[in-house]
């Protein structure tokens, strides 16, 4: 769509001057001062009132007002306006007071109306401004997560106008963020702060960005900022408490007590505020309290504490609340119940199976699926697959933790469906990994359950290249399960014949076990079954000398029969 500042018989707001309006309607009928400004009342046919405002003998708007209202997409017919995408405007109650047209800096300022809650949507007059980076901000923010390809388009037309606009920045990093370029998102965010460093969102922006990369340490140091930038905005305040929780639940030492001392006071603080009569205060005073809940629930799932599923179990249930209220009462998505669910499950993987994943699996299948199928976006959909995939896997994780391995199968094998769907549009190391370490579960299970250790190489097969990949720096602190998983994986080769690929796994998987004892993460002894295997194997294979030294290995490590 070409941006073209809109004209008002023969003047266009930002390009002419009082001389230039003079010269074609004429002179004014009235003129008044006002400040540095100057405002100039004309009738131009069919209009009786229309104002021009200047600034230094620019016009900076024209103002049109008509006797009666008419409806805003009759005007929108009538001036060309069809092809432009309207965004609505409001004020800090939430009060709808017109649309604005971007591409034309065209204002419909709406009639008051006579139902509370529910815009007129019938124009009292127009105003023609300068194109401006204001309206493309606001159309973008509206757009963000359900249109975001143009949230980014109008982001970047506003920060051509305006390349210092720290709410742009803002946005357009936090667009960059969904569509997975973190190291740009960040550089973006950087400038918004900035620009704006006394603005604790752009803060909390900043730290979640971090925090994504990996850079815990440094988005533990901006997140606190933005908590002692936000003393004076409670709600916002709020939401830096939980960001501080989420962040010292993350990474390779999560530190479960701190975390939830900072999701508790984040509920603390923004109760108060989840019934504040401005909108904006009240949906993010209540947004935090659905992940608070969520984050606390979380923490004591995975923590070390005592009678951990009752207290989980009220958390979700309390996160349940907050996420119906915001629906019932204040138009909130579906994707809330989605994201209770999501968080949920990964609850019920550090419960170890304490609480039946069932109801948590059903409520984020149905709502990601109303979730895919509402939306047009291609990369929301992709983010909803992904989401939901990775719901499935931990019920797949829990389901097998409990022994229900036919339904843990099935449920990996859903988790499979939606996540290879999105697999293009989220390649990175921690990705390859993740889809490594789900395939080698589903072969886990035929060669555990069924001892069908073909079947079980379908998915080892798929599992192996990614495996063997570099690993992403959060699995660097798990180096004794990442040997162990190409130990099994090798027995399952072996058993099919595979005999010289069964060792090369086998050896792979030691060499991490190793590295993991001397990083004291694993006790020697978990070396014993490793070395019983190799013993084993090359005994059978004729080598003798490799065969001695590995059950001597095995023998100081308590060994076992290979299995």
């Amino acid at each position: 769509m070409a941006i073209e500042a809109a004209s008002f018989k023969g003047i266009t707001p930002g390009a002419a001057s009082l001389a230039d309006v003079a010269q074609v309607w004429g002179p004014p009928k009235e003129t008044r001062k006002q400040g540095a400004g100057v405002t100039q009342l004309f009738s131009v046919e069919p209009f009786h009132r229309v104002e021009v405002n200047a600034l230094d003998n620019k016009v900076t708007s024209v103002v049109v007002r008509f006797e009666r209202a008419f409806a805003a997409n009759d005007v929108a017919q009538q001036l060309e306006l069809n092809k432009v995408r309207p965004v609505l405007v409001s004020n800090e109650l939430g009060e709808i007071l017109g649309q604005v047209y971007p591409e034309r800096g065209v204002l419909f300022a709406f009639e008051p109306s006579q139902e509370p809650g529910k815009p007129s949507m019938k124009v009292a007059h127009i105003i023609l401004e300068p194109i401006s980076a204001e309206p493309f901000v606001l159309r973008a923010e509206n757009d963000l997560e359900n249109r975001a390809k143009s949230s980014r388009q109008d982001l970047e037309q506003a920060l051509k106008l305006e390349p210092s606009n720290a709410r742009a920045l803002w946005l357009y990093a936090r667009v960059l963020t969904l569509m997975g370029e973190h190291e740009k998102a960040l550089t973006i965010s950087t400038d918004a702060v900035r620009f704006d460093p006394d603005n604790a969102r752009h803060r909390i922006t900043r730290a979640q960005i971090l925090g994504q990369m990996g850079r815990l340490t440094e988005a533990l140091q901006e997140g606190q900022k933005a908590l002692d930038t936000a003393k004076n905005r409670p709600h916002v305040q709020a939401r830096a408490y939980c960001l501080l929780g989420d962040l010292a639940a993350s990474g390779p030492k999560p530190d479960y007590k701190k975390a939830l001392r900072q999701h508790t006071e984040a509920v603390k603080v923004a109760d108060p505020f989840s019934d504040d009569r401005h909108p904006a205060v009240r949906l993010a005073a209540k947004e935090v309290m659905i992940d608070a809940h969520l984050g606390a629930a979380h923490d004591i799932a995975w923590g070390d504490w005592k009678d951990k599923e009752p207290a989980v179990r009220k958390w979700l249930e309390r996160a349940v609340a907050a996420a119906d209220n915001l629906i019932q009462n204040d138009g909130g998505s579906q994707e809330l119940r989605f994201r209770v669910a999501t968080r949920a499950l990964a609850a019920c993987v550090g419960l170890r199976g304490g609480l039946d994943p069932t109801p948590w699996s059903k409520m984020a299948t149905e709502a990601g699926e109303d979730l895919i199928n509402a939306t047009r976006d291609p990369l929301r959909k992709a983010l909803i697959q992904w989401d939901l995939g990775m719901a499935l896997y931990d019920a797949l994780q829990v389901y097998q933790i409990r022994g229900e391995q036919e339904t843990a199968l099935k449920y990996g094998e859903w988790a499979i469906d939606y996540l290879e769907q999105v697999d293009q549009h989220r390649q990175s190391p921690a990705m390859a990994y993740l889809f490594g370490r789900l395939y080698f579960r589903l072969g886990a299970i035929h060669a555990i359950r069924d001892q069908n250790h073909r079947a079980a190489i379908a998915w080892f097969d798929k599992a192996v290249p990614l495996l063997e990949k570099p690993l992403p720096p959060e699995a660097l602190a798990d180096l004794g399960r990442h040997g162990e998983t190409f130990v099994s994986i090798g027995v399952s080769y072996w058993e099919s014949g595979q005999h010289e690929k069964a060792v090369e796994l086998t050896q792979h998987g030691v060499t991490f076990m190793e590295q993991a004892v001397k990083q004291g993460s694993l006790k020697e002894s978990a070396l014993a079954i490793p070395y019983a295997n190799l013993a084993a194997m090359h005994r059978y294979l004729g080598a003798p000398d490799k065969a001695k030294r590995f059950q001597e290995l095995e023998a100081r490590y308590k060994g076992s029969k290979l299995r």
